[in-house]
């Protein structure tokens, strides 16, 4: 197989090469180290999703707490993805071609991004696994085994994210279509241990203000539909396929033949994706949205022609080198080429965060404060210190609402960076007096505000109500055993 593929791997290697250098390279970002602040504040769930990122990060942080050694997960997860599509192929197709298949996966630009997106990749390769051993559970022996490590990796998978309850109803559809009653055994097998970290996720919610459950269901829906965020989906879908992957699909199409691999590849994406299509009417759907449902993508390439299929890889490989050599022109032009630009200060803080830690060293963590989650997840890393979200009433991001007792900031002088301008009049209804400081790092201009006499009553008016009012409305069906917020700020009161 080696011999067979040689220039293909040889291609492959170089830009796994690459992918390692450009994962050293590339700084830090907000939402990377939001969600290694939940690593440090080990939950049994977090405000935004459901735990495992934080999970394996608490985990990993024995060994490292370097964000280059985070991102290795994700750069060994496309390894393990790659190898798990073969698997999952050469079930229902010759060696060879179930090979090729894996090879195009970690030749398409797809790969180079899946190494960044850190929360989701905890759930393509818990998802892998699980339909892995869920195929596995019925084409081979030693059927309780993989039954019980499918339920395991399922539940893993949903306790990554909600996106896997998308994935559990389409493999309930194919197990059905294609076991029929064969596949009541296994599937009650697998359901039990799944339930079991459903029941775990319910019972954070039931005493967390049902955080998981208010956020991505109430307060990052939309409510108007938007042209945009449809279009937007089918591009994203586009670009992952690729226009030529497409096109090639299309002149292939007398290959779709009714097999076990297409009920397989069918019954996860027309199902999904026409989800995600009616979500798309109002809602936008990015890249992290499908980043579970790739493997299957790729697999649905494996009813291509021969000579479509080794276009497809050349075609693929010209673009994730492309991909490349744009990131490495971007990461090496000077920045001081744009330090007349008003984002001049956004380049600074996200390369250099660190240079801002010595002008911190004089506040202490509960005088010091942001006014984004990003910010503050960014500069607590960087700087190794506890730095908390104020004054931000966004639907992102919103962990410090529990880390924070903002009673304790009564009557004291906080202090309050951001790397924009700070507007003074919607600072002055909660404090007393207002003075604002420009200093300059790197000839970009930041922003440190002080809040002198912090007043609870007027920003429990301003603030704590508005964010009770979208993000801690709890339904009256949903039972409550603890709320944080309710109990802390209005005596455990819904309403």
């Amino acid at each position: 197989m080696i011999k067979l593929y040689s220039k293909e791997i040889k291609i492959v290697f170089l830009i796994f090469v690459f992918k390692l250098i450009l994962v050293s390279l590339i700084p830090l970002t907000g939402d990377e180290a939001y969600f290694i602040k939940w690593g440090g504040n080990l939950s049994m769930g977090y405000y935004d999703h459901p735990p495992m990122v934080g999970w394996l990060i608490y985990l990993m942080s024995f060994i490292s707490e370097n964000y280059i050694f985070y991102r290795l997960f994700s750069v060994a997860t496309t390894l393990v993805v790659a190898y798990l599509i073969y698997k999952i192929a050469f079930l229902y197709m010759e060696q060879k071609r179930a090979f090729f298949i894996a090879l195009l996966f970690l030749a398409s630009p797809v790969d180079i991004l899946i190494s960044l997106f850190t929360n989701d990749v905890a759930l393509l390769l818990f998802g892998t696994l699980g339909v892995f051993f869920l195929l596995y559970s019925f084409e081979k022996k030693q059927k309780l085994l993989y039954a019980l490590l499918s339920g395991l990796f399922l539940g893993l998978t949903f306790l990554s994210k909600y996106f896997a309850v998308f994935l559990l109803i389409s493999l309930l559809i194919f197990v059905f279509i294609k076991y029929k009653k064969k596949a009541i055994k296994n599937v009650l097998i697998i359901s039990v241990v799944v339930l079991l970290a459903i029941a775990q996720n319910l019972y954070f919610n039931y005493n967390c203000c049902w955080n998981n459950i208010m956020f991505n269901f109430f307060a990052r829906t939309s409510s108007e539909y938007n042209l945009k965020t449809m279009i937007s989906f089918f591009v994203t879908l586009t670009y992952i396929i690729t226009p030529w992957g497409l096109y090639f699909l299309y002149k292939s199409r007398k290959n779709f033949i009714n097999n076990d691999l297409m009920k397989l590849v069918a019954s996860i994406l027309l199902f999904t994706f026409s989800l995600f299509f009616i979500v798309s009417l109002k809602n936008s759907i990015g890249i992290h949205w499908l980043i579970l449902f790739i493997p299957y993508l790729f697999l649905l390439f494996s009813f291509l022609d021969d000579k479509y299929l080794v276009r497809l890889f050349k075609y693929n490989y010209i673009f994730t080198f492309v991909h490349i050599a744009i990131l490495f022109i971007a990461l090496s032009i000077p920045f001081s080429l744009f330090e007349k630009q008003k984002y001049y200060s956004d380049i600074i803080y996200a390369t250099s965060p660190e240079t801002l830690c010595e002008k911190f060293e004089q506040y202490s963590d509960d005088e010091l404060f942001t006014l984004g989650y990003s910010t503050a997840s960014m500069l607590s890393y960087s700087c190794k210190r506890d730095i908390k979200m104020l004054f931000n009433d966004s639907k992102f991001g919103r962990l410090d609402d529990k880390l924070l007792d903002i009673r304790t900031l009564n009557k004291k002088d906080v202090y309050l960076f951001d790397n924009h301008s700070i507007k003074e009049d919607e600072l002055l209804g909660v404090c007393s007096e207002v003075s604002i400081e420009k200093f300059y790092i790197k000839g970009a201009e930041f922003h440190m505000a002080k809040c002198s006499s912090f007043n609870y009553e007027s920003y429990k008016k301003e603030h704590l109500e508005l964010q009770k009012k979208r993000f801690y409305t709890i339904p009256s069906w949903l039972p409550i055993g603890k709320c944080y917020f309710l109990d802390r700020y209005y005596e455990g009161k819904r309403d």
